[in-house]
């Protein structure tokens, strides 16, 4: 059987959003993809039987979770995303195209805008400051150099993903995962541009969000700057441990009740 072009790697706590999800995909690439899915609810039913769609239980984090999910992946080119987030249409496969453009280097990474807010507001595109490591008051650090860019939204290669290891299991959501794989992958030489379109439209309006706005203050930021805010951060390890997930705990004690 062939092998998908690409690996989108989603986790997930909202089984609701993913019929769209699926469907965006569907309107924003014609590529083969999978969509590989993770977290504490069963996939909508219609999905359960798409053969491109997998699916893992796991009750952890969305950074272990995610780090779970990408052990799954078998495509060449690779994405992650969120499920308050639909895809714009034709915007993936423009944006794959920018990095087959960029040469050949497994290194190469496209950074691209989404916009983001409350449905039924208007959304207003970033200027570009806006998704760069020190354009944020969430990632700003004297000791990261200007020109690195967020990873919010991106493609890669798998191969880079996986020598870098993934993401840090340290970090309990997925903002500053990216962000720290940001630093990591630009300090060991990726190639960035950024696109000039919108991939996503990211929908805030969310009950459910207070566990993740809880452990982005109290938890990853602080550690965030105790990483990047002195001028030694450049000397830890930039590589990860990619199974590094299993000594991360089981349940997320943010939103699980630990029996």
């Amino acid at each position: 059987m062939n092998k998908p072009e690409i690996s989108i790697i989603l986790p997930s706590i909202r089984p609701e959003n993913l019929n769209n999800v699926y469907d965006s995909i569907l309107l924003s690439t014609k590529r083969t993809f999978e969509l590989i899915v993770a977290g504490p609810f069963p996939l909508p039913q219609r999905l359960q039987d798409i053969s491109n769609v997998k699916y893992v239980k796991d009750i952890g984090s969305p950074v272990r979770a995610s780090n779970i999910a990408s052990t799954l992946a078998e495509g060449k080119i690779f994405k992650w995303f969120s499920d308050d987030s639909i895809f714009y249409p034709g915007a993936l496969d423009k944006t794959i195209d920018l990095l087959y453009n960029m040469g050949d280097d497994y290194k190469n990474v496209v950074v691209m805008k989404y916009l983001e807010g409350k449905n039924g507001t208007n959304k207003t595109l970033q200027n570009d400051d806006y998704f760069k490591m020190n354009g944020s008051d969430w990632t700003r650090s004297p000791y990261i150099p200007n020109s690195y860019w967020l990873f919010n939204e991106c493609v890669m290669y798998r191969e880079f993903f996986e020598e870098l290891g993934g993401w840090d299991n340290r970090f309990l959501g997925t903002f500053y995962s990216h962000a720290d794989m940001a630093n990591r992958a630009q300090f060991l030489g990726s190639n960035v541009i950024m696109a000039d379109f919108p991939i996503s439209d990211c929908d805030h309006e969310q009950n459910d969000h207070k566990p993740i706005e809880i452990a982005q203050v109290e938890f990853d930021k602080p550690l965030y700057y105790s990483i990047y805010n002195k001028p030694d951060w450049v000397m830890n390890e930039m590589r990860l441990d990619i199974h590094s997930w299993k000594d991360s705990p089981i349940v997320w004690d943010l939103r699980f009740k630990v029996q």
